[in-house]
């Protein structure tokens, strides 16, 4: 490898494919590869994937860029979450991966409240126990309806545990997974809760070793270097969330620092230097130390595909998206009087069942004004986190935009709506902070003399 460039490979997995890309150490994309799978609905609300399909679609990906294995110097990589993963002793999945969509919890979510209360739950993790954000409820499920799962489970985490496993026989987790098990001192940035564990007869062996987000604790190992033909020994970083290494990719590391990502759903995280806990946002553990994310959630782009389809069933998808949505944007958006509630997939951040529903239709309502107030409802969640995060942070005033989303037309959405800020713009953001992550990592420590680089 003497004299050849050298490049890093950065995995980003999501709930529908798994994104590949070639980065050299500027952080450059040279390369990029997508391979998509599909999740599985069952029982109206279990929302599941294949942990096969998502590992062989790793491993196909990881094939084709085995073309650059002379030059890859380290690989890393971030998953969606919460992904719960249920593992035997060999890094096995005993059971589908089960994804933050999923809803079969709400009788867990329940019990933690009556058992434990609100405030001592939230006061040791930031949060609720939300159903589909934390996976404490999921693990409970299991318990009282297959117990022999968890019986055969040696550790349970999120797809970074399994990945990291699969890649390197390593068994690790880091602090950002952590706090969304609702298993963790979110608050405190501290370990596994043994209080909470205790209380509800979680065994804290099943639970992972956690270590900074990363962290080079393996290396690829023979097996994956068969099947893939990368070398052997490549060292391999402790991947984090998704949202957490898109903070990574943009540089935002203080305090007020804010990051939206537009795509299937809207999303925004914001830095903070204070754990403050609301009902109305996720608390989680950042990448930094003593650092935490403010994060709320609700559907974005899936919103806009589902009206189309059954609304605009006259009109092809290219005339929507070019003539009838900037239409909208300019005409309609500030005249509408019809609300949207964005619960189509219902609420992470709830403890009741909710759903989507218009408001404010008239004989007059007009499929464009409904159009318009889904426009403005999937933005409602971002408004109110700002605002309640401004009453205890000094907001950036430069928004960090991403995501699929992100193009002029939503861009005069939010430019509306969001008037007191502006935008920077990043695209790929999210395998590009695993990737940085993991180039860093390499960088500040020293391999042993028989690890080959």
């Amino acid at each position: 490898m003497k004299g050849a460039k050298m490049c890093i490979l950065a995995v980003d997995i999501g709930t529908s494919s798994v994104k590949m890309v070639i980065l050299d150490e500027s952080y450059n994309i040279l390369d990029s590869i997508s391979i998509k799978y599909n999740y599985k609905i069952s029982n109206i609300d279990w929302v599941e994937l294949d942990p096969d399909e998502v590992f062989l679609a790793m491993i196909k990906g990881l094939k084709i860029m085995s073309k650059y294995r002379d030059k890859i110097q380290v690989i890393g990589f971030d998953t969606f979450s919460p992904s719960v993963s249920f593992m035997d002793k060999d890094g096995e999945m005993l059971y589908p991966i089960i994804t933050h969509l999923d809803r079969r919890s709400k009788k867990q979510t329940k019990k933690i409240m009556e058992v434990m209360g609100k405030d001592s739950f939230q006061n040791i993790t930031g949060v609720q126990p939300f159903t589909g954000g934390v996976s404490i409820t999921t693990i409970l499920w299991m318990m009282e309806n297959r117990p022999d799962i968890l019986d055969r489970t040696y550790k349970v985490g999120h797809l970074n545990t399994y990945i990291y496993h699969k890649l390197t026989g390593v068994w690790a987790s880091d602090p950002t997974n952590a706090s969304m098990m609702g298993l963790y001192e979110t608050i405190k940035w501290g370990n596994w809760s043994e209080e909470i564990c205790e209380t509800f007869g979680i065994p804290m062996d099943k639970l992972p070793p956690i270590m900074p987000a990363g962290s080079i604790a393996g290396t690829l190992t023979k097996e994956i270097s068969e099947l893939t033909g990368l070398y052997e020994g490549i060292p391999v970083a402790l991947g984090t969330n998704d949202a957490a290494s898109t903070q990574v990719a943009v540089s935002n590391t203080n305090a007020g620092d804010i990051l939206i990502i537009s795509g299937s759903s809207e999303m925004i995280s914001i830095i903070s230097d204070k754990p403050i806990v609301n009902d109305n946002y996720y608390l989680r553990n950042a990448i930094t130390p003593g650092k935490w994310q403010i994060f709320a959630i609700t559907i974005g782009g899936f919103a806009i595909d589902w009206f189309r389809k059954e609304f605009y069933k006259d009109m092809d998808i290219n005339t929507f998206f070019n003539v009838e949505l900037p239409d909208v944007i300019q005409n309609y958006i500030d005249n509408t009087t019809v609300t949207f509630l964005p619960y189509l997939a219902g609420d992470r951040q709830s403890l009741e069942p909710k759903r989507g529903a218009f408001n404010g239709l008239s004989l007059d309502t007009t499929r464009k004004d409904m159009l318009a107030g889904i426009l403005l409802g999937m933005h409602e969640p971002i408004l109110e986190t700002l605002n309640i995060s401004s009453k205890f942070l000094n907001l950036n005033k430069n928004i960090k935009l991403t995501g699929g989303m992100i193009n002029d037309q939503f861009m005069e959405v939010k430019g509306k709506l969001l008037n007191d800020y502006n935008f920077t713009v990043k695209h790929n953001c999210t395998a590009i902070g695993s990737g940085m992550l993991a180039y860093e990592s390499l960088k500040a420590i020293t391999f042993d003399s028989n690890v080959s680089i």
